[in-house]
Formats: structure tokens, sequence, C-alpha cells
């Protein structure tokens, strides 16, 4: 498959701004912003590169991904601007994903608090749900 192009990606998605280092060579990440209180959800479209030796995506991709949402959706309902350092992450591997696939990741903060912060993560395909993420994040001072 061939780089991403702006016509692969859904509307209202836009390149993640400032993705750092490590995201651009697993990208480009897309974001659509959501208004009021819902949390931003990110995109991503998957390709060759991401596939591991029987052709479907490689399950540490798709956790770094989740990975990446978890942080993001803690910074979005935090009220304060620490660092956040992922603590541990669980990931349970529900249906396979392919080159070609758009990847959307639906994360939520469960609990938001001084030292601790908790957020789960959908990460979806075509209205089916191919993994379930779980994080704690340090709150860094």
């Amino acid at each position: 498959m061939s780089a991403t192009t702006t016509s692969e990606i859904p509307e209202g998605f836009s390149p993640y701004p400032e993705p750092g280092r490590f995201l651009e060579l697993i990208g480009p990440v897309h974001v659509r912003e959501s208004e009021g209180d819902e949390p931003p959800v990110l995109g991503l479209r998957l390709d060759e590169r991401h596939l591991n030796h029987r052709g479907t995506v490689q399950g540490g991709l798709l956790t770094t991904l989740a990975d990446f949402a978890l942080g993001r959706v803690i910074r979005h309902d935090a009220d304060h601007e620490h660092e956040l350092a992922t603590v541990s992450i669980t990931s349970d591997f529900l249906g396979p994903a392919s080159a070609g696939d758009w990847v959307e990741a639906h994360a939520h903060a469960e609990r938001v608090g001084g030292r601790l912060a908790f957020a789960d993560c959908a990460l979806v395909v075509d209205g089916r749900e191919i993994v379930r993420s779980r994080a704690v994040f340090a709150v860094v001072k």
C-alpha cells in the first residue's frame, strides 16, 4: 500500500500537530477534535509496514496507538499541566486489523488524581472493536 494521502482520511480528521519523532515513524496519526467535554478521537490508516509475519497488524503497534490516545485523553481531562508517564498498560486483542484499515482510538479518562490517572481505550475498525486497553499513568510534578 502506498503512503497515506489526504483522500484516504475520513472527514473531520486532520494531522496530529507536533506528534514527535516516534509517532512520525508509525503515522501520520490524525485527530478529530470534539466539542465540549467529549475527548478527541485519534485515527491511523494502517499499511504494509504495520503488519506482522502473519499479515495482520502488529499488536505492539496497536498498543502504541492506544497508549498515545490514553495519555492524550488524560491530558484533555486534567486540570493541570504536569507531565504524564505510563505506569502500566494492558491490551486485550479482540480481532485482527489489516493493511488499508482505518483504526480509530476512542479513549476515556476514568479518574485523574494528583498522583495517578486511569483511562481506557477502544480501538475500532469499521465499527468493530479490535483492541481494548486500560492504563495507569503517573502524574509527574
